[in-house]
């Protein structure tokens, strides 16, 4: 019987932060981060990609379309951020980027995956479905 309780507790809990996400307001653009910001982003949303990049970098500039088509087809699933690493250089380092651009992916403000160079859209989507899956188990 106490076994019951605890597992319908946790069920509780699961599906209650379930309800929270789909109530939750997200983005429909890539969202510009700084130090002010950053923090509550990647805390705020269950799936949040973040592309550190520089405005002297050309990889970054090809990326930028890439991320804008991506954060339509996710739109409502996946918040999208961008935080400029010349600007932000704090930021960058707690985070050890090395290299331009870099995308990390985080789960409730957690890093789970990243990548550094410029990737394809299908790369992205690749990453970002695999992603999707695990959560919706």
């Amino acid at each position: 019987m106490i076994f019951l309780g605890i597992f319908k507790y946790k069920k509780r809990k699961f599906n209650s932060r379930k309800n929270s996400t789909q109530s939750l307001k997200w983005p429909d653009h890539i969202v510009s981060l700084n130090e002010g910001n950053f923090e509550e982003f990647i805390q705020k949303y269950p799936l949040a990609i973040v592309d550190f990049w520089a405005p002297w970098c050309a990889p970054c500039k090809m990326m930028a379309p890439r991320l804008r088509h991506l954060s339509k087809i996710y739109n409502g699933r996946v918040a999208f951020g961008k935080l400029d690493t010349q600007e932000n250089q704090d930021i960058a380092k707690q985070y050890k980027i090395t290299g331009i651009p870099h995308l990390m992916i985080f789960r409730y403000g957690k890093k789970t995956t990243s990548a550094t160079g410029a990737r394809s859209i299908g790369d992205v989507k690749n990453m970002i479905n695999k992603l999707l899956e695990k959560k919706d188990k």
